[in-house]
């Protein structure tokens, strides 16, 4: 019986080393996809942000991906950006950040600096994740945000 209690644990052993290399396997393949657009409607003088968010960190408003560019200062300020995102749902948003603090300021619950989303969000209530979302399973390249 010794033995095969051994041959058991065994057996277990390797099925469950080769249930984590399969997983491992699959995350491994996980595609990732370009999320690309351009921010205009800002003034080419102060950093933009560009924000990604999912619906389980969009209430808090804490994303899950930033990235910072500092436009051109020649002419119109138009600033092309670029995120890499696996498949999922999504909602994008950027902000011109005039006072350099890196974080977008509120007055009650409006914006006090310029910002806008992906998709457009208009009304006095507070913005929600099912009507800013998008899905990706692909490349997307004109996901462009108007601050405003």
């Amino acid at each position: 019986m010794n033995n095969l209690t051994t041959i058991k644990n065994i057996k277990n052993s390797l099925i469950s080393l080769v249930m984590m290399l399969l997983l491992g396997i699959v995350q491994a393949n996980e595609q990732v996809y370009t999320l690309s657009g351009v921010v205009t409607g800002c003034s080419s003088n102060n950093p933009i942000h560009v924000l990604l968010y999912n619906e389980a960190v969009f209430k808090d408003m804490d994303h899950i991906q930033e990235n910072v560019y500092q436009p051109d200062k020649s002419g119109e300020c138009s600033v092309p950006y670029t995120l890499k995102v696996q498949k999922g749902s999504y909602v994008v948003a950027a902000f011109e950040d005039k006072n350099k603090n890196n974080k977008l300021d509120f007055f009650f619950f409006i914006p006090k600096e310029p910002s806008g989303f992906f998709r457009k969000f208009s009304g006095m209530s507070a913005p929600k994740f099912d009507k800013l979302k998008f899905d990706v399973d692909g490349d997307i390249v004109n996901a462009n945000v108007e601050l405003q």
